[in-house]
């Protein structure tokens, strides 16, 4: 019993270092949240190098405190150092398309496989909102692009049929499943009101046309008023 005293105070020493780590890990990863989320917007706005900028911020981020939790394994394998990671792999996954590049595997940027799936099950979500900015400009052979790669995500979350305990997914699945099928709607109505447009554009046209055919013919080509003068 003489060492208790001692192994009581390793004991405290290594739980205030771990209370420690764990204030710092969840401050960074509220870091790594935002500037994924910023990177995510910047995206959308048209800004591709400022999104990239602040998705490699996060990525710096992350491997610091990976370094800083490394003896930690209950630290790195916690929900809020997954949702970040998660906000990671879908800023950066979004970033590939913008620039038509591959995706980033996971290692590349210091998620794990958990996290990298359930993020590409958000970037769904992100396609939607910019194939609705391209609704709203008229871009439709854009839209159909987004659509379709929307589709091929989809199909690939699709094929993980696995318990949630294991990966929770199955959500992920059913949002993309949800947010595709109403873009597919979106993208069906919008085309079929651009073609009745073009239609009517055409019959406005041809209308016109006859009138000034019409008036020029009521005028037998005669300048009325070179008569008069």
């Amino acid at each position: 019993m003489e060492n208790l005293e001692e192994i009581s105070r390793k004991i405290e020493a290594q739980l205030n270092e771990k209370d420690r780590l764990r204030e710092t890990t969840l401050k960074t990863c509220r870091d790594i949240i935002r500037l994924s989320r910023k990177s995510i917007r910047s995206v959308h706005n048209g800004e591709p190098e400022q999104a990239a900028e602040m998705a490699a911020e996060a990525v710096q981020l992350t491997t610091e405190l990976k370094e800083q939790i490394g003896d930690h394994p209950d630290l790195l394998t916690a929900g809020y150092m997954e949702n970040a990671s998660q906000e990671l792999a879908e800023a950066h996954m979004l970033l590939a398309i913008e620039r038509d590049q591959p995706f980033p595997a996971p290692e590349d940027i210091g998620v794990t496989y958990t996290s990298y799936l359930l993020g590409l099950g958000d970037v769904v979500g992100e396609l939607r909102r910019k194939a609705v900015i391209l609704l709203k400009e008229g871009k439709i052979a854009e839209v159909e692009d987004v659509l379709n790669l929307m589709e091929d995500i989809t199909d690939q979350l699709m094929e993980f049929d696995y318990p949630s305990g294991l990966v929770p997914v199955k959500r992920k699945q059913d949002v993309a499943k949800k947010l595709l099928e109403q873009m597919r709607g979106d993208f069906v109505i919008f085309k079929k009101n651009k073609e009745f447009e073009e239609k009517i554009d055409l019959v406005l046209k041809h209308l016109r046309k006859k009138e000034t055919a019409t008036e020029e013919k009521e005028d037998f080509g005669l300048d009325v008023d070179s008569v008069w003068r």
